[in-house]
């Protein structure tokens, strides 16, 4: 047995996160188990010094945690990944917001960079264009953008008469992704939160618009795809 496991401070009770990455994974923490990130692949636990005697259980987060890329005006810029925070019936699945190649000192073996969690997908979009316009390559830019983002719930469809049966199939067993386009704004003086971005959701129009990879920020070019879909002045 090798000696990789690292230390993992569980002891208050409530703790899912990987020491090395905090990323959630330990779906059921318990002292007395190894545990390994299914993001890092970091190995840990309360006690590595009894790694001989633990068992070793592997990843054990509770879905997938593939990487959704994020682009601005088609450049790849990011990307959202599902997580959860808790577990039972106090769990909640929330959206993660990276950065690639930051000038900052990585924080993550891919060269990418952490900014936020957030609610839902569109909310994690308004979070990496508060980013790009305050502290990327245009300063200060707060003027609106359009976003493109999935639809995770699928509800907005449910008996609507220009669907195929198959696809409402697809909406309803997950395999059909719907899409929505829409502006994110920022928040206007005297707000506490002036510069901050948010999806102003009466704007978004949702359908099956969009192929994959068009999810992000539009600033200047807008795909031929969507833009017969956006906000209407």
């Amino acid at each position: 047995m090798t000696n990789n496991v690292i230390n993992w401070n569980s002891a208050n009770g409530d703790t899912y996160a990987c020491p090395r990455c905090n990323h959630d994974t330990a779906a059921d923490p318990t002292s007395w188990k190894v545990f390994t990130c299914c993001n890092c692949g970091t190995r840990f636990a309360r006690f590595p010094r009894l790694q001989r005697f633990l068992r070793h259980v592997g990843i054990t987060c509770e879905f997938c945690t593939k990487r959704h890329p994020v682009v601005v005006d088609g450049t790849p810029y990011g990307f959202l990944r599902k997580r959860h925070n808790g577990v039972g019936t106090s769990a909640r699945h929330q959206v993660e917001a990276w950065q690639y190649d930051t000038d900052e000192i990585p924080d993550h073996k891919d060269r990418v960079h952490y900014r936020d969690t957030c609610a839902t997908r569109a909310d994690a979009l308004a979070s990496l264009a508060r980013y790009r316009s305050f502290l990327g390559r245009v300063e200060d830019d707060f003027s609106p953008v359009l976003a493109a983002v999935v639809d995770e719930k699928f509800d907005k469809y449910y008996g609507v008469d220009h669907l195929t049966q198959e696809q409402q199939d697809g909406l309803q067993d997950g395999t059909l992704e719907a899409y929505g386009v829409g502006v994110i704004r920022t928040h206007d003086a005297p707000s506490r939160q002036r510069g901050w971005f948010f999806p102003d959701t009466d704007t978004f129009t949702w359908g099956l618009i969009a192929p994959s990879g068009l999810e992000g920020l539009y600033t200047k070019r807008l795909p031929g795809t969507l833009a017969a879909h956006t906000p209407k002045a």
